[in-house]
């Protein structure tokens, strides 16, 4: 994808990694010419903002030259603190090797030139510097001139070694990436020379044996320091060879897709699964130089491009220049060509309408026939309409988009992590290697670790009440003992029984208190009911009704005889809804917390003893209803019971209550269905009512024995006169 482009006849050199903003300088290129036949040359630097979403580059600074470039390198060397500035070193036509300051050149100072030298004696096609050391330049010319420059004394060059035989265009020189004291030469013939600086000598030569390899780019693999790549110009072998030095018999291999010579190639130094290769095909393509194949091709003009480079700031960027004029910046990560399209449509037809040919004719003479000094009519161009492409991106991610290294932490002490694997350097074919995902235990508190074994351990075996057994032992305080007593209670049977124990009420313990709490009101005479007591209450419900008479007699006033205001004073406040009433279990010693006790652990049967004992029927009763029908009889029958004996201690007392005892005779006899004890106790004034009890209540098939039990009925019948006849068998 095209994010950049600007219309220069000139050979690029990005701005080192550390520089920011990336910037691009552009030197005119020699042995080339513009359509104007303009013969000026520059040095330029450009800024290239992405955040313009324009494909125009923005000028930084100029400085005039007076010699055309064949090569142009930025090194970091004299750099800031801060990133900026830096060298640029050009190699002109001339011979001439010139060193310029980038910061003189933007902020348009005199001293933009700081070295300059003219040791060689013909045009400086290869420029390179080292790695290691930025201050260290290499550069290649004519009649096998190799020289090393130091920029910290650049007026004293010197040489690898002896000049090779017979002396040769040095068209390119590289420094290995891995050890800096070699350096590569390669000139047109294809052949290559390996130089050991230490010793000022070629330590190897390696050559193709079909003498047609004609080499036009040379360089070595970013990691792997025995290995190196030869690019072909010649259209009868337009192929990369790659070369390893410990087997430099023949190339190691042969990428074959361009169908004319290569004119340039550049090698990623983010990625080594990346090299990039122009030829005369009109084709940029990217190798994976490991497998062979082509994972990339960018979308280019039809013109040759003699010239690409990596951004070494943002690798996924890459620079090309080609012969129509135009430098471009790529991105290989993908993208859409309509608006590049179109505004490299739109910029080559104003080239061709007012551009181009009044150049053309103004650089004619006017006694020349041709240049007559009129403007040329406007050539009608047509107009290409635009299409929308989608260029697709690298087949796989590019090395500096994968993940190097990863780590996960997980459950119980795991740590996951995974790592890219580098191939071995030894073997000159690409091995695979094999991705591992490795599992290990993290161990920073072995406590811990040994709780969570022996929790796993009773989890797999299910002895979870064991567990919590040991757990209770070793607890240290009481408040834990007890929360793992909980947790043990819920593994065993009965765990409600156990949880209201652990809460500290014992259905055993709370028998034996009401127990003792009934023994204490029991008495010697065996009704389970003090007659004292019994008098009292009897008295206190007597003053009780009394004050209530009296009441109402007080109520039977005029409306006239209290004030208005005593009413409304004696209306009791109204309750708040909202209002929240709090209330607390009592569980003492006493009656009410034994009630509520029973209650708690569910005992019915003590509470409605304890509400008997303490005279508390309605409670009796309610509660008696709740523990189910056996309860509900036994209550019932107690009640009446008592009542019973209540009244007949109440008549040995010398005063007697007829219709209350009748009252309690005959709920009693409702409650409890004992028609029998009522026919024969009845009072005989009475046997009306009798009877029409029998009617309501009394079963079809006891109602004739009832009536005719005894001869208590024969004496209703012979009181009121009715005839025997009548009477029933």
């Amino acid at each position: 994808m095209r994010l950049k482009e600007i219309q220069r006849t000139a050979h690029p050199a990005w701005s080192p990694a550390p520089h920011h903003p990336i910037c691009l300088a552009l030197g005119t290129s020699a042995q080339q010419l513009d359509a104007s036949f303009n013969t000026t040359a520059a040095l330029e630097i450009f800024q290239v903002d992405f955040a313009d979403p324009s494909l125009d580059m923005k000028l930084k600074g100029s400085l005039p030259t007076s010699n055309r470039l064949h090569s142009l390198v930025w090194v970091n060397f004299g750099a800031g603190e801060d990133g900026l500035g830096g060298r640029l070193i050009g190699g002109s036509e001339n011979g001439t090797v010139t060193v310029y300051s980038p910061e003189a050149i933007v902020t348009s100072g005199e001293e933009a030139i700081i070295g300059q030298s003219d040791k060689h004696t013909g045009p400086v096609r290869a420029l390179d510097f080292n790695p290691f050391q930025s201050n260290l330049l290499a550069s290649g010319a004519n009649d096998s001139e190799i020289y090393i420059w130091d920029l910290n004394n650049f007026s004293n060059p010197m040489t690898p070694g002896t000049k090779s035989q017979p002396p040769e265009d040095i068209s390119v020189v590289s420094w290995n990436r891995q050890v800096q004291h070699i350096l590569a030469s390669a000139n047109p013939s294809g052949k290559a020379v390996v130089w050991d600086l230490r010793k000022n000598e070629p330590i190897i030569k390696i050559s193709d044996h079909s003498n047609r390899m004609h080499c036009s780019g040379m360089l070595w693999h970013p990691e792997v320091a025995t290995q190196l790549v030869l690019a072909s110009e010649d259209d009868r072998m337009p192929v990369i060879q790659m070369w390893d030095l410990r087997f430099a018999t023949s190339p190691l291999k042969v990428l074959e897709n361009h169908t004319r010579g290569l004119l340039s190639i550049a090698w990623s130094q983010a990625d080594p699964e990346l090299l990039l290769s122009s030829a005369k095909d009109n084709r940029i393509l990217c190798w994976n130089p490991n497998t062979g194949e082509v994972i990339y091709e960018l979308p280019t003009t039809n013109q040759w491009c003699f010239d690409i480079q990596w951004c070494p700031r943002n690798p996924a960027l890459l620079s090309a220049a080609s012969f129509d004029g135009w430098i471009s910046v790529y991105s290989v990560m993908g993208g859409s060509l309509e608006a590049q399209q179109q505004s490299r449509a739109d910029q080559i037809g104003m080239q061709s309408l007012c551009g181009t040919l009044p150049q053309i004719s103004s650089s004619f003479d006017t006694m020349d026939p041709f240049g007559t000094g009129q403007v040329l009519p406007p050539l009608q161009v047509p107009q290409a309409t635009p299409q929308t492409t989608l260029v697709a991106p690298l087949r796989k991610p590019p090395k500096w988009v994968r993940r190097p290294v990863g780590a996960s932490f997980a459950f119980g002490g795991k740590l996951i992590t995974f790592e890219s694997p580098k191939a071995p350097v030894q073997s000159p074919q690409p091995v695979p290697v094999p991705r591992q995902v490795f599992v290990s235990q993290v161990t920073t508190e072995t406590e811990l670790l040994q709780r969570s074994r022996e929790l796993q351990a009773a989890l797999q075996s299910g002895s979870l009440s064991d567990y919590c057994q040991a757990k209770i032992h070793k607890a240290p305080t009481d408040s834990e003992q007890d929360i793992w007593k909980f947790l043990l209670v819920n593994f065993e049977d009965e765990a409600r029984v156990k949880f209201l124990r652990l809460l500290g009420f014992s259905k055993v313990d709370l028998e034996r208190k009401i127990s003792t709490c009934l023994g204490k009101n029991v008495q010697p005479n065996g009704h389970g009911v003090d007659a004292n007591d019994l008098a009292e209450k009897i008295q206190l419900l007597s003053t009780q009704r009394s004050e209530e008479s009296g009441d109402a007699v007080d109520s039977t006033k005029t409306p006239g005889s209290s004030s208005p205001s005593d009413f409304f004073s004696q209306i009791p406040p109204q309750p708040q809804d909202k209002e929240k009433i709090s209330f607390q279990i009592p569980v003492s010693a006493d009656a009410d917390g034994l009630i509520s006790q029973a209650l708690l652990v569910g005992n019915f049967e003590g509470a409605v003893d304890l509400c008997l004992n303490d005279g508390r029927y309605a409670e009796a009763i309610l509660l008696a209803i709740s523990g189910g029908q056996e309860l509900l009889q036994k209550t019932q029958q107690t009640y009446l019971d008592k009542q019973r004996n209540s009244i007949s201690m109440v008549r040995r007392g010398t005063y007697l209550d007829k219709q209350r005892n009748s009252i309690y005779m005959l709920i009693s006899s409702v409650v409890t269905q004992n028609w029998g004890d009522m026919v024969q106790s009845c009072d005989l004034d009475n046997w009306k009512e009798a009877l029409a009890a029998l009617l309501t209540y009394a079963h079809p098939k006891q109602f004739a024995p009832l009536c005719g039990k005894n001869t208590r009925m024969l004496r209703i019948v012979t009181k009121e006169s009715v005839n025997p006849d009548l009477l029933l068998p």
